[in-house]
């Protein structure tokens, strides 16, 4: 008990010290500018352990209330203003305003499939009662619905963000909560989205609880929570990446 304890200051003490760098890395004029890229969209991933997410959730608004109440850099600079999108509240809401909610609500216990009920020496269900994703009805609807494919979707998250660039409320753009979407929304599809959506200039951030790294390819390979299989995807720069080597110059 005593060891978890201090795993968990010292897991906190290392997202304490990764959020300071941060903003000194965002509160950069290249950084808001979208410089730096090499002509790629400045797209960010800042990864953390999927077990510190309380913790980046708690810490990411005030990361936010630093960046637009920061002191201009120079007389021709102002503080940025930070978009914040919760994919998971916004997937909600889309299914809410489409009236869709309270249906998937009531009829997803029924679109699962047949269970395999063959059980374990212990008597535990398998874990083949559970169909795979491609044989899930209620996965189907739901990743169908909120897909990078769908229209619909695609252009109420464009709106959303068009809304606030006009009210010059979205010099940065930061998603969370793609954790609490998988697997209906895959972060890498929605990274896919955001290019047509968010201007290429213009700094986004996704949180992401797993891993990010360049392999020895050049491919960048996100896993999800630490365990799941890797999407490759490459247009991403790693914010964990510049933050450390921010630190050692």
């Amino acid at each position: 008990m005593v060891q978890t304890r201090t795993d968990a200051r010292l897991q906190s003490g290392i997202i304490e010290q990764d959020f300071d760098r941060l903003f000194r890395y965002m509160r950069s004029k290249r950084f808001r500018n979208g410089e730096d890229t090499g002509g790629e969209p400045a797209n960010y991933i800042y990864a953390y352990h999927p077990e510190q997410e309380l913790d980046v959730e708690r810490r990411i608004p005030l990361l936010v209330n630093r960046l637009q109440s920061m002191d201009p850099v120079d007389s021709a600079d102002t503080a940025p203003a930070v978009l914040v999108i919760n994919i998971y509240e916004f997937a909600i809401d889309f299914m809410k305003k489409n009236d869709v909610f309270d249906a998937a609500i009531e009829q997803e216990p029924d679109m699962h499939g047949e269970e395999d009920t063959e059980n374990d020496n212990d008597g535990i269900a398998a874990a083949s009662s559970w169909p795979r994703l491609q044989d899930d009805d209620f996965y189907q609807a739901l990743a169908g619905m909120l897909g990078p494919d769908n229209d619909d979707f695609k252009a109420a998250l464009k709106e959303r963000y068009e809304q606030a660039a006009a009210n010059n409320e979205a010099d940065l753009v930061f998603f969370t909560g793609v954790g609490q979407v998988y697997p209906y929304i895959r972060t890498h599809a929605l990274l896919n989205s955001i290019q047509d959506i968010v201007r290429s200039s213009t700094p986004v951030v996704v949180f992401f609880p797993g891993t990010y790294k360049k392999t020895a390819s050049t491919v960048s390979v996100m896993r999800l929570f630490n365990t799941l299989d890797a999407d490759n995807y490459y247009r991403a720069f790693s914010l964990n990446t510049a933050i450390m080597e921010g630190a050692r110059a």
